[in-house]
Order: structure tokens, then C-alpha cells, then sequence
């Protein structure tokens, strides 16, 4: 056998190369390169995905400083679900309002129709859990809504939440501009 580095002849039972010193038993190091290249690979195209989906529309330019200034509170309160109906109905003429008030009521269409379906998926029961008290004397037994449902509800409730935090984000600092997902939801439409 040879070694890798200096060429030199080894013996199949040495770890070191007596003439260089290289680790002979070292050779998984190639592969681990290689998983480490795919996961980066993974998680560029999983940024990728994330930052076309965050890239919409920003029609920031259209609405002047003095609106967007006099009136972020009130555009703040389009993305705090029930508070989206006093922008979208007392939006003291405001373009800038207005186009948040529209997101506003869109996303709580969103929330409503959310809520109504995790309801009658967290009527779905029949996982048994139990719980025991004072050494199993007392034992109390309910059915329950499985994880496989759980999980996934309460994931696109996160997704939901942090649609909220970027649309009062987008409100706070000046920009109009369309939420990711909500934007293809047009219950409410901005009125000329």
C-alpha cells in the first residue's frame, strides 16, 4: 500500500505514514465533504424559494411621506386580525391606509376560514391519552386529536402569524407592500 500524500510504501496495518506522518485510516473524510456540499445545496435553494415568495410588489413610491408618516398607527392596525375593520371603514381618506386596510381584511378572511377548519380538524379524536393519579387508583382517560394533525395545523398557523408580523412590519416602516401568500386572496379589493 501507498501512502496518499508522499507516495512512499506502508504497511496495510499502519495509521501513520512513517515518512510524512498522514492519517492512512482517514479516508471517510471525502464523503462527509460531499453530504456537507448537499445540505448547502439544500438550504440555498430552501433561501431561494423563501425569497421569491417575500419578493412581491412594493408600491412604496406611489404614497407620499406626509400620508405614509400620519398614518402608520392606523395602517398598523390592518394585521391585527378583528382591529383590520376599523382602518378598512374609518381610514380618514388615506391612500396609504387604505392599501394595508385591504391586506388587513384579506388576511383575516384568511384567519376566519383558518380558524373554522382547525375546529373541525380538532374534532377529529381518537387517540386515547391517559393520565394516572395517586399510583393508578384514579385514572383518567380522554381521546385526543393525533400529532399528524396537530402538527400541520398549528405549522400554517405559525406561517400565519409571521404573514402578520412582515404586513405590521411593511406598516410600521413606510412600505406598501403586497403580503407573501395574501396577495392571491382578493375577497376585498382597494376601491378607487
Amino acid at each position: 500500500m501507498k501512502c496518499p500524500k508522499c507516495e512512499k510504501e506502508v504497511k496495510t496495518t499502519d495509521v501513520f505514514c512513517s515518512s510524512c506522518g498522514t492519517n492512512l485510516k482517514k479516508k471517510k473524510s471525502s464523503k462527509k465533504k460531499e453530504s456537507k456540499i448537499n445540505q448547502d445545496e439544500i438550504f440555498n435553494k430552501i433561501g431561494d424559494g423563501l425569497e421569491k415568495v417575500l419578493d412581491t410588489e412594493d408600491t412604496t413610491k406611489d404614497y407620499t411621506k406626509k400620508d405614509v408618516e400620519d398614518n402608520k398607527g392606523l395602517a398598523l392596525l390592518s394585521y391585527l386580525g378583528p382591529l383590520a375593520l376599523v382602518p378598512y371603514f374609518y381610514n380618514k381618506g388615506s391612500k396609504y391606509v387604505k392599501y394595508h386596510a385591504v391586506q388587513g381584511m384579506n388576511m383575516l378572511v384568511i384567519w376566519v376560514v383558518y380558524s373554522i377548519v382547525t375546529g373541525l380538524l380538532y374534532m377529529i379524536k381518537f387517540t386515547k391519552s391517559c393520565e394516572h393519579y395517586m399510583g393508578g387508583i384514579i385514572t383518567n382517560c380522554v381521546k385526543v386529536t393525533p400529532w399528524w394533525v396537530r402538527i400541520p395545523v398549528d405549522f400554517v398557523g405559525m406561517v400565519l402569524f409571521a404573514i402578520a408580523v412582515i404586513g405590521v412590519f411593511y406598516a410600521l416602516t413606510g412600505k406598501a407592500k403586497k403580503l407573501p401568500l395574501v396577495d392571491k386572496v382578493n375577497v376585498f379589493k382597494e376601491k378607487e
